[in-house]
């Protein structure tokens, strides 16, 4: 059983912990922003290529206590890097330090690089070079005090680079957030799914890929582990042959977007993914649609005031909770901002608020039950025993 910690957006450890516990990894606990876990290395690569709501995926390789430099140095000096790592390879290791004898990350992990290196030159009289943005193993680590882990990175780029977006939004919808807001919604694909601001398609991507049972590694090309010695190419394969992806959906994904060139980039995103057959686009203004089928969930990352005046935003909001009362009663709609203000404009009572982030900006995720007439005549209404 290894040590494994899968890293994720803060508000998003209880949706990474499900997705981990499902696929039948051991001892779960949540962190900050991160769920350790317990496995095999099968499990190090279903959790790469299967979690939806995870950035990376470190396992840790050694920890250990140190009270000086010179220690701490002879610690890593013996940790087996061979074993991952070729002499003609490349590493780069970064240093997170909390109040530690360091006085900065970088000087600890310039150490943690020579005492690696130096094992190399002294068992094989040449040693791998540095290599900061492509390396073949990414080393972290994380030092408190006085105690140290030394993890490898076995994901490489970031998780939420799919590898299905041909071009991006100027304002993309983060695909790790994407996927988050539809697990906290509770969709299930068991009804039409709408995106009537869709931009990039991002929403509805993720959307049909969870309907699909399409993995969230599955249009990826590269992970970390690749480049490792110790990769297991055959035990890689049946962890892929585990997917169980389905052929067809009862239910369509419909997209809209009033700007013809996010249209192109949706298409082209689309088309990358191979769901064309599933997801259906069309210009159109969103003051403009209806729901195809009802109940539908409807799910937008409108704009959040970047590039719009301040009037133009409040108004924009103010049109969409209108849209949203007079069009689509009878759905759940849910709506992510970053614009608290804006969002007061829509003018509907969220039944449910998760704060999330979208990269690096904060936001609130919003869900809105829409129904026609008295708000007092509905909520009676949806409580009463059938």
């Amino acid at each position: 059983m290894e040590y494994f910690v899968a890293k994720t957006f803060a508000g998003l450890e209880t949706e990474l912990f499900k997705e981990l516990h499902a696929l039948g990894a051991k001892n779960c606990e949540k962190l900050s922003r991160a769920v350790a876990f317990e496995g095999d290395m099968a499990m190090l690569y279903r959790a790469n290529y299967f979690c939806r709501t995870a950035l990376r995926i470190l396992w840790r390789r050694k920890q250990f206590t140190f009270s000086s430099n010179r220690q701490f140095y002879e610690q890593l000096f013996d940790f087996p890097a061979e074993e991952c790592l070729s002499p003609d390879g490349t590493l780069a290791v970064h240093a997170t330090i909390v109040d530690s004898i360091f006085n900065t990350p970088l000087y600890a992990s310039v150490l943690a690089k020579d005492a690696i290196c130096d094992r190399f030159r002294d068992r094989f009289g040449r040693r791998p070079s540095v290599d900061k943005d492509s390396p073949d193993v990414q080393f972290h680590l994380h030092i408190y005090k006085n105690e140290a882990q030394l993890f490898m990175d076995s994901s490489g780029e970031s998780l939420h680079k799919r590898g299905y977006k041909v071009r991006n939004h100027p304002a993309p919808l983060n695909e790790v957030t994407a996927a988050a807001m539809i697990m906290k919604s509770g969709w299930k694909g068991d009804c039409d799914f709408i995106d009537p601001m869709c931009g990039g398609a991002t929403l509805l991507i993720e959307a049909a890929m969870q309907a699909l049972n399409i993995p969230a590694g599955f249009y990826r090309r590269e992970y970390g582990f690749y480049q490792w010695k110790n990769f297991d190419r055959q035990l890689w394969k049946l962890v892929r042959d585990e997917a169980d992806i389905k052929d067809d959906v009862a239910i369509n994904f419909y997209g809209s977007d009033i700007d013809g060139r996010h249209l192109d980039t949706a298409r082209a995103n689309v088309q990358k993914a191979r769901l064309q057959d599933f997801i259906v686009l069309e210009r159109e203004d969103m003051r403009r649609s209806n729901p195809e089928t009802l109940p539908s969930v409807v799910m937008m990352n409108p704009p959040y005031g970047e590039r719009l005046s301040v009037d133009d935003i409040q108004n924009l909001y103010r049109e969409i909770g209108d849209t949203l009362k007079q069009r689509y009663a009878g759905c759940k709609a849910y709506i992510i901002s970053s614009d608290k203000d804006a969002l007061k404009r829509i003018g509907l009572k969220p039944s449910r608020k998760w704060p999330m982030l979208n990269g690096s900006l904060e936001c609130l995720f919003q869900e809105y039950e829409l129904f026609s007439g008295d708000r007092k005549q509905f909520v009676t209404q949806k409580h009463q025993p059938e």
